[in-house]
């Protein structure tokens, strides 16, 4: 029977959260940082044990091939191995080293799948280069170059970052994989909310990823002293942007989505003078495509009715996860009598971009307290272990599923 080396998987995960971690807690290993680097180089020796070739691509995404007994297209499975700022040691770390824990099992049984397995550590997958997903928008032939000149998380350039780690910015586009790949991809994360823990279940299977759409919205006014301006003639640029936040929110309460404004500057910032301007971004997500155009339209009327400005910065479509992998995963649960749960995405994930170019599927174990992107993220070893063996009883169901469909 092939199983997964439980002891193993669960020191390989110790051994990354090792890497990056500081005196707090905290696990600081940003995407194209010195630590990001040791990250990789270490999971891909790992690789190396199991007698795999480790690459990586102009983009800075890890792979190692597992052979199949048939000449097929791959199925991809991983997450990513870098962290916001500061971040915890389960968000896309569990889903790399449990990907790494099925090939061994597979290579320990000595079993191979029709299809050949191909492991993915996606590169930058947080939002860090001015923009998250940034190996997986290279793999899909999404990547904008436009990103490599603006300000990545620390103020330097994406293009800094990148060169900064022995890569070649202009190359990445030749990341790129063509449709017809992947046979599928599969990815395992941790929740990062709490529907999981509420409910006591361990397996959420995704049925699909939100669409995600930014605006920036914008208010004039006039600069002057704010001890010597009496407050009739005043015209203040923060007073005038200030309804358009809590109707943001009563918007997407109304329509059933969620709407965020995040990021929020004065200028010129001073405590004694009037705003002259604000900037603000507006973030909706949806299921919707047609509730989200809804959305929009009426803020960009609300926007124009308070004399502000309107520009749309971002535009993700929704995805849906493919009904094959879906019921793959299904499978695998029931197979380990696991019970689940379905629900939506509201994060964006890797798994998101694949969509463009083959059969995607995601689940979630649970966060606890649905605390992510913190030093405070936790998941349990026993989530952590059924995380790796839905992995495993889905990748081989999904080899038979897909061959069968061929």
């Amino acid at each position: 029977m092939i199983k997964i080396n439980e002891k193993q998987f669960l020191s390989d995960l110790e051994a990354l959260r090792q890497i990056g971690l500081q005196p707090d807690g905290a696990v600081h290993r940003v995407g194209y940082s010195q630590a990001d680097g040791e990250a990789r180089e270490w999971l891909m020796g790992r690789l190396r044990e199991l007698d795999l070739e480790p690459t990586t691509d102009a983009a800075g995404n890890s792979f190692a091939v597992y052979p199949g007994k048939k000449e097929l297209p791959y199925i991809g499975i991983g997450s990513h191995s870098d962290t916001v700022p500061y971040g915890g040691a389960y968000d896309g770390a569990l889903g790399v080293v449990a990907a790494l824990a099925v090939i061994e099992a597979l290579h320990t049984a000595g079993v191979r799948l029709n299809h050949p397995l191909e492991w993915i550590n996606f590169a930058a997958e947080e939002a860090t280069m001015s923009g998250g997903t940034t190996g997986s928008q290279a793999i899909t032939g999404i990547f904008d170059m436009v990103v490599l000149e603006k300000a990545a998380w620390d103020g330097r350039t994406v293009r800094e970052h990148i060169v900064g780690a022995g890569l070649e910015p202009d190359q990445i586009t030749t990341a790129a994989r063509p449709k017809g790949s992947y046979a599928a991809f599969l990815e395992l994360h941790i929740e990062q909310s709490d529907r999981l823990e509420k409910a006591n279940l361990p397996i959420a299977i995704v049925d699909g990823f939100v669409g995600i759409r930014r605006y920036a919205v914008g208010f004039d006014g006039t600069a002057n002293h704010a001890g010597t301006t009496p407050m009739g003639v005043r015209e203040d640029a923060l007073v005038a942007s200030a309804p358009m936040i809590r109707f943001v929110r009563d918007l997407a309460v109304e329509l059933g989505i969620v709407g965020t404004i995040g990021d929020f500057k004065v200028y010129p910032g001073a405590p004694n003078v009037i705003p002259e301007r604000v900037e603000m971004i507006v973030e909706i997500r949806g299921l919707d495509s047609a509730v989200l155009d809804q959305a929009e339209s009426i803020i960009a009327k609300e926007a124009q009715k308070l004399g502000g400005r309107f520009d749309p910065v971002v535009e993700k479509p929704p995805v849906t996860a493919d009904a094959v992998v879906v019921q793959a995963i299904t499978a695998g649960c029931e197979t380990l009598g696991l019970p689940t749960l379905t629900m939506a995405s509201g994060a964006g994930h890797d798994a998101m971009n694949m969509a463009l170019i083959c059969p995607q599927g995601m689940f979630f174990v649970p966060s606890k307290d649905g605390i992510s992107h913190s030093k405070d993220e936790y998941t349990s070893s026993e989530d952590c272990l059924n995380g790796a063996r839905v992995m495993l009883e889905t990748v081989i169901e999904l080899d038979k599923r897909l061959l069968s469909s061929q």
